[in-house]
C-alpha cells in the first residue's frame, strides 16, 4: 500500500516537475540572448535617471523626461567602447596608463557630445539646461564625472561576468583533466590485469590441466566485465563482487590446496554502486606481493562490509619472502590516486604491516 501511494504521488507530480524544468529552460535560453538583459539595463538605468531627477527637483514636466531618452545613445557608446575595445585591449592586458589615458579622452568626447545635446536643447528652446551647458572645461569635467560613475559601474558588471566565466572554464578544464588522468589510470588497470591471468591460463596449459576451460570461462567472463562495465562512472556492489569472486577462482585453480581465501561479506549490498575496478586493485596487490617467492600456505582473508553509507573493505595477506617493501608496483598508487580524484578526502586508506602480514583497510562512500 506505501509502495503504491509512494508510486502515484510520483506520478502526479511528474507533471509539475517536468513544467517547472522546461520553464527553467527556457528562462536560461531567454537570458542567454545578450541583447535582451543590455535592454534591459538600458530601460532600467533610464528610469533611475528619470526617478533621480524627479526625487532631487520635482519636476512634472513630461517633455523633460522624453528629452533625457536623447542620451541614453551617448552613454551606452562610452559603455560599450569601454568593455568591447579598451578593457581587452589594454585593461586585461595589463596595460594600465594606455587604459587610463584612452578612457579618459573618451570620456571627454562623451561628455563634449551630451553638451552638444543640451546646447541644441537650448538652441530649440528648452532653457532648463542653461545652468548645466557650456564647452568649457568645468563644465566638460563636470559631465565627465558624472560618466565616469556609469563607467565604472558597468566596469565592475564586466569584470565580475568574466571572473564568473573563467571560474567556469576553469572549473570545466579540470573536469576534464580529472576525467582523462581516471581514463588513463583504468587503461593502467587492464593490461597489469591481463599479464596476471593470462599467465595463469599459461600456466595451466603447459600442465594440461582439465581446468583450462574454467579458466578460459572466468577469463571471458572478466573480460566481458571489464570491457562493457568498467567505463561506467558506477557500477552495483554485486557485480563488482561477481568480479572479485571470478577472479579468486582463478587464482585458486592456480594454486589449489596451497592457497586458501576467506571472502566475507556484511551489510545490505543490493543498493550500493561503486567506481568499478577499485577494489580488485587492492585483491591483485594482495596476489602479486603475498603469493610471490612463498612456498608455505598461502592465507588471503578478505571483508567487505557495508554500513551506513560507507563501504568498508579490509584484506590481509602474508608478506613474500625476499619482497623489497619498496617493490609496491602501481596497484596501490594506482588505487590511491583513483580514490583521490573520486572523493578528495571522503575516504580513508591505511596500509599497514603486522606480524608478518600485509594489511589494507579501505572506507569508501557507498552511494
Amino acid at each position: 500500500m506505501k509502495t503504491a501511494l509512494i508510486k502515484t504521488f510520483k506520478d502526479k507530480s511528474f507533471p509539475i516537475q517536468q513544467q517547472a524544468v522546461e520553464t527553467s529552460g527556457q528562462l536560461s535560453v531567454f537570458f542567454k540572448k545578450k541583447w535582451i538583459y543590455h535592454s534591459l539595463f538600458w530601460i532600467l538605468y533610464y528610469l533611475f535617471i528619470c526617478t533621480a531627477f524627479y526625487t532631487a527637483y520635482d519636476f512634472h514636466d513630461l517633455g523633460f523626461y522624453i528629452q533625457l531618452s536623447a542620451f541614453m545613445p551617448v552613454s551606452a557608446v562610452l559603455v560599450y567602447i569601454n568593455i568591447y575595445i579598451l578593457i581587452p585591449a589594454y585593461l586585461y592586458r595589463r596595460k594600465y596608463l594606455y587604459y587610463a589615458l584612452t578612457l579618459t579622452l573618451a570620456l571627454f568626447v562623451m561628455a563634449y557630445a551630451d553638451q552638444l545635446i543640451k546646447n541644441l536643447y537650448i538652441h530649440l528652446g528648452y532653457k532648463i539646461y542653461t545652468y548645466t551647458s557650456g564647452l568649457g572645461f568645468k563644465s566638460l569635467f563636470s559631465e565627465a564625472v558624472g560618466l565616469f560613475y556609469l563607467t565604472g559601474f558597468t566596469t565592475g558588471i564586466k569584470l565580475s561576468k568574466d571572473w564568473i566565466q573563467n571560474q567556469q572554464l576553469m572549473k570545466e578544464k579540470e573536469k576534464q583533466y580529472l576525467e582523462t588522468e581516471l581514463n588513463f589510470l583504468k587503461t593502467q588497470i587492464h593490461p597489469h590485469f591481463f599479464f596476471n591471468t593470462l599467465n595463469n591460463l599459461y600456466s595451466l596449459t603447459l600442465k594440461k590441466s582439465d581446468q583450462a576451460p574454467e579458466v578460459v570461462l572466468k577469463l571471458s567472463a572478466l573480460m566481458s566485465y571489464m570491457l562493457y562495465e568498467s567505463n561506467a562512472a558506477k557500477v552495483s556492489l554485486n557485480k563488482e563482487i561477481t568480479y572479485l569472486q571470478n577472479y579468486l577462482d582463478l587464482e585458486k585453480l592456480r594454486f589449489g590446496q596451497r592457497l586458501y581465501v576467506s571472502f566475507e561479506i556484511e551489510g545490505e549490498i543490493d543498493e550500493v554502486s561503486i567506481p568499478p575496478m577499485i577494489l580488485i586493485l587492492f585483491v591483485e596487490n594482495s596476489f602479486k606481493h603475498g603469493v610471490k617467492n612463498n612456498i608455505n600456505k598461502i592465507i588471503i582473508e578478505i571483508s567487505l562490509k557495508v554500513e551506513g553509507a560507507f563501504l568498508l573493505f579490509s584484506i590481509k595477506n602474508p608478506i613474500g619472502e625476499n619482497l623489497s617493501k619498496e617493490n609496491t608496483g602501481i596497484g596501490l598508487k594506482n588505487a590511491r590516486r583513483r580514490l583521490e580524484l573520486l572523493y578528495g578526502n571522503n575516504y580513508q586508506l591505511d596500509i599497514s604491516e603486522n606480524d608478518n602480514e600485509f594489511i589494507v583497510s579501505l572506507k569508501m562512500p557507498a552511494r
